[in-house]
């Protein structure tokens, strides 16, 4: 074995990243994917009421239960359909979530078919009164939409 020349030194031990980079920006995309699915839920599609004096639906940083009332009556949160009694234990279990402050008990989003009877709303507004939740928003379209 030779000696190393008194003049050449050795190169240092050089990492490339360039993988590690392009793994790096795939994970990135990934989670920006799953996290538009998981906000834009999977709801049942129902034909919501018009109206012009409807707002955009703000941000808002509190828990939230979506429920779909579908044309039959028959309730659905993430596209699964659920009995009344089921319904209601999920807005309960919203009331008392950990995530909630003492004050604001989470929101209720309800997406009734125009053609559902008010009864099924009605009873999903008893629940949530029953449960202290004061924050209930209807999903309507806007004309022409």
């Amino acid at each position: 074995m030779r000696p190393p020349a008194l003049g050449r030194q050795r190169s240092a031990f050089r990492f490339n990243i360039t993988p590690m980079i392009d793994v790096v920006f795939l994970l990135i995309i990934f989670f920006l994917v799953a996290s538009y699915f998981i906000r834009s839920e999977h709801a049942r599609p129902v034909s919501l009421p018009q109206t012009p004096g409807g707002q955009p639906d703000a941000a808002d940083n509190r828990p939230h239960l979506t429920v779909t009332i579908e044309p039959d009556g028959r309730y659905s949160i993430g596209g699964q359909l659920l009995s009344q009694d089921s319904v209601v234990q999920r807005i309960q279990a919203l009331a008392q979530s950990p995530e909630t402050l003492p004050n604001e008990r989470g929101q209720v989003r309800i997406r009734a078919d125009r053609t559902a009877r008010f009864a099924e709303v009605r009873q999903l507004i008893e629940a949530c009164a029953d449960s202290q939740i004061t924050s209930i928003r209807f999903a309507v379209v806007q004309p022409g939409e």
